[in-house]
């Protein structure tokens, strides 16, 4: 019992730091932002912070972290809900694309934050992508054994989606609005789609 309550005590402060560094870099931004900062924010000692996370990439890591767990969680809930598979495969791809694009639209130092640490979040995402990209392979292979959809490789191609969409989140460097993003992912789904379609002979 004891080492459950310190286990849950340690979870607590770490969130709470994570909480601060977040508060803190979403106003002033990544690069203004200290561990000095972050650590007087949470209510910590500097010595604390570094004793859960090693620098402040790490944390800004970490941040992202949640950002993409919680996204996953609920693309997993669409995933296995009761609408058919074309419709759940698309809800899925727009519920990140449009998610992300909301984050960043809504924090102004996000894309700064985006390009400070880019090749350590293209890392990071590899996990997330293959997590998405299963979720999708599941819906094809649902797809094709009711006769939707004709793909050799449902997995595969699953994956080979959640890549390709994963161009389209950010750092934005075509899509200036929310509707352009939509509008071009919709018309990328419904060419796709199109192509999944099992033809009636």
């Amino acid at each position: 019992m004891a080492n459950a309550r310190t286990e849950r005590q340690k979870d607590l402060k770490r969130e709470r730091i994570l909480r601060a560094a977040w508060r803190l870099i979403r106003h002033y931004g990544y690069q203004k932002t200290t561990i000095d900062d972050i650590a007087r924010e949470a209510g910590v000692g500097k010595g604390t912070v570094y004793n859960y996370f090693r620098s402040k990439q790490e944390i800004m890591l970490s941040l992202a972290d949640l950002t993409n767990s919680r996204i996953l969680e609920e693309v997993e809930r669409i995933s296995s809900g009761k609408a058919g598979p074309a419709e759940r495969l698309r809800r899925c791809i727009m519920h990140r694309l449009l998610t992300l694009f909301d984050l960043v639209q809504k924090y102004p130092h996000s894309q700064d934050v985006i390009a400070s640490l880019l090749p350590a979040i293209v890392e990071r995402l590899e996990s997330y992508v293959a997590r998405h990209g299963r979720l999708l392979g599941k819906i094809l292979e649902q797809g094709c054994s009711l006769g939707i959809f004709d793909c050799d490789d449902p997995l595969a191609t699953g994956r080979h989606l959640a890549e390709l969409f994963e161009f389209m989140t950010p750092p934005y460097y075509r899509f200036r609005s929310r509707q352009q993003l939509e509008t071009f992912a919709n018309r990328t789904l419904e060419l796709i789609l199109a192509g999944l379609k099992k033809r009636r002979c």
